[in-house]
């Protein structure tokens, strides 16, 4: 098996349909196999083989699509990363994966040249990202077809580094089989089909991104709009009048940014069919502020980067904010302790899923890989419990259970009742220990301009929805709390600063 036939094997009518739109560009299917053969041929010419890595430090954009798709066409591995990072993490991801061959765009040439000196040895920066560019002059003289390489199911197709929440990149292995649930969440929850527009917030980098923009769309011959700006209101604003998606993926970071910036009341948001949450908890004020903005429901969820597709989701007519959803298609889950066994019921536990897309493992990490994969199991580290009616609700992470006089509290829970107040734009919750040892919390918020009086609501609301031990006594108010590219709050930073 390999990955690219299953994804671009396609009815004869589809190769003048639209695959991707990216700035006033239209991307067909027939073209897209056309580019993808070429851009594997060019990653040979440069020395890429088999089984080695290719990291692609690339926008969303046509060739960033056709690199991936091109790197698992000739039995390469692929792994797209974020264009944002750091000299320090690129060098980490460099060290870490092997790899020869590095794909970037101008604007990310400085960080792989500072990366790369650093380690030193013989890795191949070629820029890409132009039409004059040394990738794309390579592929204008390749030829237009290149047949798959023989991989077989089990061998790598390309990995997703973790998003850094817990400070340390870490590479999912996955293998060419993992594609094949592709469909099954966009068809069965979204109704996704020809004719439909996809369009994530998110990027490519990112696997929540990656199995429905990517994978997804080519699955079901449906259309993704891709975006190589950097995600906020006004390029959100911007993408969705210009490309009118009828499917949208995002996070609550920039919902709640979206509502904030007033960008909402156009037809190009009401037009929408579905739109979906993943990366953390939508809460139920968000939920509800949304639907009455758009008239149209978030379908909150969670997936993973080890999974690639959603564990968890909500579906239409059957929503319950605040909660994750039900199981997705194609995703068997249970609760267990950190050791996979279940836990009383009634009680949270850890989240523990099997599905086909699982990763084998994570790549240099074999404790890590012990902890988390059993069985065909997959641990994810984030606390659920599940009420009578089957839905699950996200209870944090494992990892960020907080002990506060002897009971335990949940940050997820106290950030809740702080983004319900109005003019409260973000909190986040870690803590400390004070001069006796025990735990004090820290509520750190994020205020929007001109909200008069939001702190003092604050402190008098969370007295009156939270048990005593769970109020926190220290509030500051900062500019913005540390988020990863994909939004998902890195606590971890907070940690380091409050020491």
């Amino acid at each position: 098996m390999n990955a690219t036939d299953f994804l671009l094997a396609s009815p004869a009518d589809r190769a003048g349909r639209p695959a991707f739109l990216w700035r006033d560009q239209t991307l067909t299917y027939g073209v897209l196999e056309v580019e993808t053969a070429r851009a594997a041929h060019a990653l040979a010419l440069f020395g890429l083989h088999a089984g080695e890595r290719v990291l692609l430090l690339l926008k969303d954009a046509p060739i960033l699509v056709c690199a991936y798709l091109g790197a698992m066409k000739m039995g390469a591995v692929a792994v797209a990363l974020n264009p944002r990072l750091t000299p320090e993490d690129l060098a980490h991801v460099v060290n870490d994966s092997g790899a020869r061959l590095v794909l970037c765009d101008q604007d990310s040439r400085a960080v792989a040249e500072a990366a790369l000196a650093v380690l030193g040895g013989a890795v191949r920066i070629v820029l890409a990202g132009a039409r004059n560019a040394p990738f794309e002059a390579a592929m204008a003289s390749q030829p237009a077809r290149h047949d798959s390489a023989p991989t077989t199911a089990d061998d790598m197709a390309f990995w997703v580094y973790t998003s850094g929440t817990t400070g340390r990149l870490k590479a999912a292995v996955h293998r060419h089989r993992d594609v094949a649930a592709a469909d099954l969440y966009p068809r069965e929850i979204l109704g996704v089909a020809p004719g439909d527009i996809l369009y994530a917030t998110s990027k490519l980098f990112f696997a929540y991104a990656l199995g429905t923009i990517l994978f997804g769309t080519l699955r079901l011959s449906a259309t993704a709009a891709l975006n190589d700006a950097p995600s906020d209101p006004t390029t959100v604003a911007a993408a969705m009048a210009r490309h009118r998606p009828t499917i949208m993926f995002s996070v609550p970071t920039l919902y709640r940014g979206l509502l904030a910036a007033g960008v909402t009341e156009g037809m190009a948001f009401r037009r929408v069919r579905h739109y979906v949450s993943a990366g953390e908890r939508l809460s139920p004020a968000l939920h509800e502020q949304w639907l009455a903005r758009t008239g149209v429901s978030i379908l909150d969820g969670m997936g993973a980067s080890e999974t690639i597709y959603m564990l968890l989701t909500n579906r239409a007519g059957r929503i319950r904010p605040g909660a994750s959803g039900v199981p997705a298609p194609g995703a068997e889950v249970k609760l267990a302790d950190a050791d996979g066994n279940p836990v009383v019921p009634g009680e949270p536990g850890i989240l523990w899923a099997r599905m086909e897309s699982c990763a084998a493992r994570y790549w240099n990490q074999p404790e890590a890989s012990a902890r988390a994969f059993r069985d065909g199991w997959f641990a994810t580290g984030d606390l659920y419990r599940v009420d009578a009616d089957g839905f699950w609700h996200h209870e944090g992470r494992a990892d960020d259970l907080l002990k506060v006089a002897g009971q335990w509290v949940s940050p997820a829970e106290v950030e809740e009742v702080a983004l319900s107040v109005a003019g409260v734009r973000d909190a986040a919750l870690v803590g400390r220990p004070d001069a006796n040892g025990l735990t004090r919390t820290i509520l750190y918020v994020v205020l929007a301009s001109g909200a008069d009086g939001a702190l003092e609501a604050l402190r008098a609301v969370l007295p009156e929805r939270l048990m005593s031990h769970k109020v926190p006594r220290d509030i500051r108010v900062v500019d913005a709390v540390p988020r990863t590219a994909t939004g998902k709050l890195q606590r971890y930073k907070l940690r380091e600063a409050v020491a």
